[in-house]
C-alpha cells in the first residue's frame, strides 16, 4: 500500500500553488528537473549539471570585486 501511495504522489503534476525549489549545489536531479529550476533562477550566473549533480560556484562575498585590482595598477 505504500508503494502505490508513493508512486500516485510522483505523478502528480506541479500545480500554480506548489513552489519550484531552487538549484542547491550537490542536488541529484535528471536534465528536465534541472532545466526547469534553472529556468526559474534569472540571476544565477552557472550551474552544471554532471552526471545527475548539480554543481554551483560560490557566490563573490566582495560587493566591488573588481575594485583592488584597478588600484594596483594605477
Amino acid at each position: 500500500m505504500i508503494a502505490s501511495a508513493s508512486i500516485a504522489q510522483s505523478k502528480e503534476k506541479i500545480t500554480p500553488h506548489q513552489t519550484i525549489p531552487p538549484l542547491e549545489n550537490g542536488d541529484r536531479l535528471t536534465l528536465a528537473e534541472f532545466e526547469r529550476r534553472y529556468s526559474t533562477m534569472p540571476k544565477l550566473k552557472k550551474a552544471e549539471l554532471i552526471e545527475g549533480i548539480v554543481y554551483m560556484a560560490s557566490p563573490l562575498r566582495i560587493t566591488q570585486h573588481g575594485e583592488p585590482h584597478s588600484s594596483i595598477i594605477t
